[in-house]
């Protein structure tokens, strides 16, 4: 594998749904740049309804304070009925259809001039908690049910992991509800069982709410933020009206001017809520948000822990503590709504806040996806920065010259003008390079990546990712002794939490079958495996592609993986490795090129029955290491093994350990996930402990 740079181009990303030979129609160009800054605006009546009779010569532009001059006005109309609305779902999950039904019309694909509606629901998987990921399911299950239009073009998306196979554009409710029933839990996410967290004893002091670390709280949030900013980017030419609909739980978000004022929130994410809020001002993107949290008590419930508090010796204690730990949720839920509410408010949007009905929001998110004004204006000479120069943010005020009327419009952009668009048909690289970046993308080759974090004191931190790859899509050729022969391209991007492209893969492959083991071969599918070093700790996106050369077929996946800080002399752990079948010990470390798993432990699909064994590293331990192992699915533990005492080798460095468990025969199918939360004394504060956690999933059918 030669490592390369590669530019990145991004420009139209055909949905799968629309024809090909169909000539593209011409939608509204919105742009920043100097000749003309292009916005759009929906405005209405007292009544709620679509004004569309004005002109250029009804608006006014303001762009930080000062009048613009407006060069055009153009409506837009995206649709003449109302979508329906979305029934309310409560607690139940929506019914499957009687088996008395009549099975249910496949909707027929749709031409790109016929799409009015292109909608991207972002579910943040980094940012939702195990209840969280459950209301948005129901959710989203009510509003692909009823709350969608013919002509509507549909995508769903994770921030936390992506594959092609399942986010190609569609217009099939079938497909979607697919795509949904498989959303799970990502252990990766910064939240928890439940939204607000449960409130733990602290040794003796006084009980507080559970969270993950502000570290791992920021790095989750800025990968969230990432790959909504890539997902904002790869929407600049779809057709219709282009909208996002952003399901998070929140996070924290300085919305001062001065970040500083907010000690606890890391300036990182303010930076990459500025960078989505830019994009989509130039994609012409309208983001809506949900709280997925849906309506949480503030008060204490029965899982809460405060046992330590002595309210005989102190009547005050109890009611003291209550209060505090209520302020504390209410707090955390605020700032969540906030966040969401600034992120979608900046780009002519809303979000959806304290109720429990999220798919009635949705409905309302659905109805307000309407005609809309696009509306050019110039520019102030000193509206972009000079080369070397500092950009500045741009406030933006539009006002229409008549009374009685609402305008909704975005409100800031970045002061740098957009590149040149490329031009001419995209080569078979760029083709590759589109398919990594962009979650759109149509695929016909299924990738599946596991992405473990590791370190070598040798060659530092890095990722080693486990492509599984549907050999069965490959087009093969048969020679006379009956050997298949395939060849493919490869390209990998890296991204940070700031949504940077830092590093990037380009190789090639060849696969070649002999007669013998090409049928077992092709159905179990091909491993490819490779080591990406990472600088720094942090969050990363990591995204892939990969091109047959004889079919042009494509398949991409993406992932996002927390690095920890070992080289700054962190107790961690690296990535589980899941094999199935009695071995008790790696056979290779994650930093060897010799790194190999089988088809079925890329996959990580396992039958009833299996021992699942696993495998893993631990750095930066100084002391003895406790391990505990447990078994989960969903909100339930399932088992929890006896702690093992790990000894660190003399010298202090990296060393390798492993266990195993057996699942049973009656094991139902499901996702569960496999966890390790070790402990080590702390070698520079002799009464601290530190900690650290690695979880898998992995599929039992």
């Amino acid at each position: 594998m030669t490592p390369t740079r590669v530019s990145i181009i991004v420009g139209a990303c055909t949905a799968a749904a629309v024809a090909a030979s169909q000539a593209p129609s011409d939608p509204p160009r919105f742009r920043v740049a100097v000749d003309v800054v292009s916005i759009d605006a929906v405005v209405t009546d007292r009544k709620g309804e679509v004004v569309r009779d004005l002109t250029a010569a009804d608006f006014e532009v303001f762009q930080d304070g000062k009048r613009q001059k407006v060069t055009f006005a153009q409506f837009v109309p995206v649709i003449t009925v109302a979508a329906p609305a979305a029934r309310a779902i409560g607690s139940s999950a929506v019914p499957a259809p009687a088996a008395t039904e009549a099975p249910r019309v496949q909707a027929p694909p749709i031409t790109r001039e016929q799409v009015r509606r292109t909608i991207v629901l972002v579910v943040d998987d980094l940012g939702l908690s195990v209840e969280g990921m459950s209301n948005t399911r129901r959710a989203l299950r009510g509003f692909v049910d009823t709350g969608l239009l013919p002509t509507d073009l549909v995508a769903i998306v994770r921030t936390g992991e992506s594959r092609g196979m399942l986010q190609s554009l569609t217009n099939d409710r079938g497909a979607l509800q697919a795509a949904i029933d498989a959303l799970r839990y990502n252990t990766l996410s910064r939240k928890g069982v439940s939204p607000s967290g449960d409130v733990v004893q602290v040794g003796l002091g006084t009980p507080e709410v559970d969270d993950v670390g502000g570290l791992q709280r920021a790095m989750a949030t800025a990968g969230s933020l990432a790959a909504l900013n890539l997902v904002v980017q790869a929407a600049r030419d779809l057709p219709g009206r282009k909208t996002v609909i952003f399901a998070s739980e929140g996070f924290q978000l300085a919305v001062g001017t001065d970040a500083t004022t907010f000690p606890d929130v890391d300036p990182r994410v303010r930076y990459g809520v500025d960078r989505v809020v830019d994009q989509a001002t130039r994609s012409g993107v309208v983001i809506y948000a949900i709280d997925c949290q849906a309506l949480q008590p503030a008060g204490l419930r029965a899982s809460d822990d405060i046992h330590s508090i002595d309210s005989q010796q102190n009547r005050d204690a109890m009611g003291g503590v209550v209060r505090s730990l209520a302020a504390d949720r209410l707090r955390a839920s605020r700032d969540a709504q906030e966040s969401l509410a600034y992120l979608a408010e900046q780009t002519g949007g809303f979000a959806v806040v304290n109720t429990n009905d999220l798919a009635g929001g949705l409905s309302r998110i659905s109805n307000d996806v309407r005609d809309y004004y696009v509306i050019g204006y110039e520019p102030d000479q000193n509206t972009f920065a000079l080369k070397g120069k500092p950009s500045r943010l741009h406030k933006i005020a539009v006002n229409v010259r008549r009374a009685g009327v609402r305008v909704r419009t975005r409100k800031e952009f970045i002061g740098v003008s957009d590149p040149e668009r490329p031009s001419g048909p995209p080569t078979p690289a760029q083709q590759l390079v589109r398919a990594a970046i962009s979650p759109f993308s149509a695929a016909t080759i299924a990738l599946h990546a596991t992405n473990l974090p590791g370190y070598s004191p040798g060659r530092g931190m890095f990722v080693r990712t486990v492509l599984h790859l549907d050999a069965q899509a490959l087009a093969f050729s048969t020679d006379a002794s009956g050997t298949r022969t395939a060849s493919a391209d490869l390209v990998g991007l890296v991204f940070n939490s700031d949504g940077v492209q830092i590093d990037s893969i380009s190789t090639g492959f060849d696969v070649t079958l002999e007669n013998a083991a090409a049928e077992q071969a092709i159905k179990n599918g091909l491993v490819y495996t490779a080591r990406v070093p990472i600088e720094r700790s942090g969050g990363y996106q990591l995204r892939y592609a990969v091109r047959d050369r004889r079919s042009g077929a494509m398949g991409s996946v993406g992932g996002f993986v927390n690095v920890p800080d070992v080289t700054g002399g962190a107790f961690a752990l690296s990535g589980l490795v899941l094999r199935a079948g009695e071995r008790t010990a790696a056979s290779e470390s994650l930093d060897s090129d010799r790194f190999s798993v089988r088809p079925a432990d890329a996959l990580r699909v396992y039958a009833p029955g299996t021992h699942l064994s696993y495998s893993y590293e631990i750095y930066n331990a100084g002391t003895a290491v406790q391990a505990v192992t447990s078994l989960w699915r969903g909100t339930d533990r399932l088992t929890s093994l006896p702690p093992d005492t790990l000894v660190p080798p003399a010298d202090g460095g990296p060393f390798a350990t492993a266990g195993g468990l057996n699942l049973a025969d009656d094991l139902p199918a499901g996702t569960y996930v496999l966890q390790i939360a070790a402990t080590s004394d702390d070698p520079k504060h002799a009464k601290r402990a530190r900690g650290a956690v690695q979880r898998r999933s992995f599929d039992v059918r």
